[in-house]
Order: C-alpha cells, then sequence, then structure tokens
C-alpha cells in the first residue's frame, strides 16, 4: 500500500469509528424510557418494544445497505443514512402516541443504523485485510464508548429538556454523520493486497444460504451473543437483588461491564488474526461459562466485579469475530450482503437473551433470584462451543470460502 492509500486507509476508518460510535445510539434511549411512557401513556414494556423493532430494521436494513455497497461507492449510502437515522431520533421529541414511537425511533432511527453500521464497518475492513480482526475490534471499540457518552449526555439532556431533548440528539448525529460521509470510499485493487481467489470465488448470498456453514455459523452467533445481551438488559437489577445493593451502587457494574465491552473487543481483534475466528469464539464461550459460574456463587462485590468483566470482555469479542469469519468462510465479493444477513443472528441474540433472564428467572428465590437464569444461559453457551468445535472439523476460518 503506498503512502497516498494508507493516508486515504486511515481517513475511512476515522470516518468509520465515528459512524459507528453514533450508532451507538440507542444506549440513550433508557434514560428517556419514563419520559416516552408519559409522552404515550405506554406501559413500561410497550415504550421497550421500540428497541426491539429497532434492532430488526437495523438488521433487515444492513441486509439492503450491503446489497449497496457490493455494487457501488458507500458515500451517497452514508448522507442518506445519516439523514434518516438522525431524523428518526429527532423526531422523538414529538412523539405523543405509541405507534409514532415506533415509527421515528423504532423504524426510522433503526433503518438508519442498518444503512450505516455494516456498510461503514465492512468498508473500513476492506483497507485492512492482512489485520481485519484488528481493525474490527478498534472499530467496534466506538460502540462500546458510545454507550458511556450517550447515556451521560442523554440523561443530562432528559433532566434539563425531557423529551425535547430528542432534538439536539438528532441534529448532533447528522451533523456528525455528514461530516465525515465523504471519506467513505472502497479500495481499488492495487491500493491493498487482497487473496483474489478468495474475491474472484465469493458466493453470492443465495449460495451462501444453502451451505450447512452458513446456518450453523448464524445459529453460533445467535448464542455467542445471548449472554452478553442478557446481562447488558438485566445488570443492574441482578446486582441489586443478588447483592443488595442500591440502584445507585449497582450502577457501577454497568459502567464496568461496559469498560470491559471496549477492551474486550481490543483484544478480541488481535486474537482473531493470531489464532483464527473460530479458535477465538469458542475462547470467548469458555470465558462465558466461567464469568456465569463466577455470577452464581457471588455472594461479594469483588467476585460478581471480576465475573461482569469476563461476561462484559467476552461479550464485547463477540461483534468483532463474525465480519473476519464470513469474510473467510464466503469470501469478500459480496461481504456487504452476506454480513447483513449474518448479522440477523445478533437480533436473535438479542432476543433470547432478555427472555432467558425474565423467564428464568424465580422472583421467590430471593437473592437466588437469576440462579437459574445463569445455569440456562450456560447450557446455550455449550451449545455454542459444539457448534463452533464443528465447524472447525470443516475448517471454517482457516480456508478461505468454503461451499459445503
Amino acid at each position: 500500500m503506498d503512502e497516498k492509500a494508507q493516508r486515504e486507509g486511515k481517513l475511512v476508518f476515522t470516518a468509520a469509528f465515528v459512524i459507528i460510535f453514533c450508532c451507538s445510539a440507542s444506549a440513550a434511549f433508557s434514560v428517556f424510557a419514563e419520559t416516552l411512557q408519559d409522552a404515550t401513556s405506554g406501559t413500561a414494556a410497550q415504550v421497550a418494544i421500540t428497541l426491539t423493532i429497532y434492532q430488526f430494521f437495523m438488521a433487515l436494513f444492513g441486509i439492503i445497505s450491503g446489497r449497496v455497497i457490493d455494487r457501488t461507492s458507500p458515500k451517497k449510502l452514508m448522507f442518506i443514512g445519516g439523514f434518516v437515522f438522525g431524523l428518526g431520533w429527532f423526531l422523538g421529541a414529538f412523539v405523543n402516541s405509541l405507534p409514532f414511537l415506533y415509527l421515528s425511533i423504532g423504524f426510522l432511527a433503526g433503518a438508519g443504523n442498518g444503512l450505516l453500521y455494516n456498510p461503514a464497518l465492512l468498508t473500513a475492513l476492506k483497507w485492512f485485510p492482512k489485520n481485519s480482526g484488528t481493525a474490527s475490534g478498534f472499530l467496534l471499540g466506538a460502540a462500546s464508548l458510545g454507550p458511556l457518552v450517550l447515556a451521560k449526555v442523554g440523561a443530562i439532556l432528559s433532566d434539563r429538556f425531557g423529551q425535547a431533548g430528542f432534538i439536539p440528539i438528532g441534529i448532533a448525529y447528522l451533523i456528525l454523520v455528514s461530516l465525515v460521509a465523504g471519506f467513505m470510499k472502497a479500495p481499488a485493487e492495487s491500493d491493498v493486497q487482497t487473496n483474489q481467489t478468495n474475491k474472484k470465488s465469493g458466493l453470492s448470498p443465495s449460495e451462501m444460504l444453502k451451505t450447512t456453514n452458513f446456518w450453523l455459523m448464524i445459529i453460533l452467533f445467535s448464542i455467542a451473543c445471548t449472554a452478553g445481551v442478557m446481562l447488558i438488559g438485566s445488570l443492574s437489577p441482578i446486582a441489586q437483588v443478588q447483592l443488595n445493593l442500591t440502584a445507585l451502587t449497582a450502577s457501577n457494574f454497568v459502567v464496568l461491564n461496559t469498560l470491559s465491552n471496549f477492551f474486550g473487543r481490543l483484544v478480541t481483534g488481535r486474537a482473531v488474526d493470531k489464532i483464527g475466528p473460530i479458535n477465538t469464539v469458542i475462547t470467548v464461550l469458555i470465558i462465558t461459562i466461567i464469568g456465569l459460574l463466577g455470577l452464581r456463587i457471588s455472594t461479594n462485590v469483588i467476585l460478581f466485579a471480576i465475573s461482569v468483566i469476563l461476561l462484559g470482555a467476552s461479550f464485547g469479542g463477540v461483534l468483532v469475530i463474525f465480519p473476519t469469519l464470513t469474510n473467510k468462510t464466503f469470501g469478500t465479493k459480496f461481504s456487504g450482503s452476506n454480513y447483513g444477513i449474518m448479522f440477523f443472528g445478533y437480533a436473535i441474540g438479542s432476543y433470547i437473551g432478555p427472555q432467558i433472564a425474565t423467564q428464568a428467572a424465580n422472583p421467590e428465590a430471593g437473592t437466588g433470584m437469576f440462579y437459574n437464569a445463569y445455569f440456562v444461559a450456560i447450557g446455550v453457551a455449550v451449545v455454542g462451543i459444539i457448534i463452533a468445535w464443528i465447524l472447525s472439523t470443516r475448517r471454517i476460518g482457516q480456508k478461505d470460502v468454503r461451499t459445503n
């Protein structure tokens, strides 16, 4: 890669970092939850459905945007996505009913996220084919840092302006994405050293969907996300119940989990490049099981904190692994479309995780309220290890473009 290409690659990487940082916007939603309940006269559960809709359309439009970047430059897509994304959050200030809430933040903001997230990530990774795992780890670190900033900013805006706090949030997203969108471009073949066999023999989405490997991988993706999503959604209540903490003290574990998530992504990115994506996902699942067992026996703050660190780090690594794993397995020719489809695994895990936390919890068990949920999540992780081992026997992630 010559000096000019290196500069362009750094600009694309920086632009993608900013965009992915903005795409962690859902962290700001929770601090407006009570305000939105008052504005819509909805229950907490009805307002929470907004994030389910958000995740679904993020995944759906991730497929659509993937097809776009497989065929043309991502620049226009970034500008369009930034506008739709910012508009969705901006309209949150005027929500007065549940349908309006679902349309604005659920559909529009979710669709805008889908138009931005995967294309920004995959476009940037094309500039670093030899170190895609490391690059993915640093980029997705932005999605961990985002909640730390956005939740705090959102809380301040909600406290001072109430529902109108969505106005500066929406405008900020629109401006930030628009400022960097012009730098997003895919590299020319002469700019990077790519695996030409991988590029020419990459499977199309329809071909990928016919393979056993795809179905094993998307199930594995869902499983690997499950425990982490369960913890994110229920960490504060778990800490309050299990350790008899106040809500304010328990919130410190949320910050600890977020920081662990960030550093876990950086470490996992390096691991993907060193030991391969399948070995890395097996390691992540083993750490997940250790973390869950630690939570199960935690009766003090120190052991609980160590367990949270392990779970936060392991969950952070999951999203780093699968872009590289998908490219190595199915090629880069249709990487946008293929990873867009694979990303539905995250959406599935985002549904399963909270369900385990709520359905398996036993309110009558006192401090052991969530013990059953830990064991269910451990069982799911064990299944994930088995699937990962099966994929390793098929040499997935070790050689490029497998079609069986």
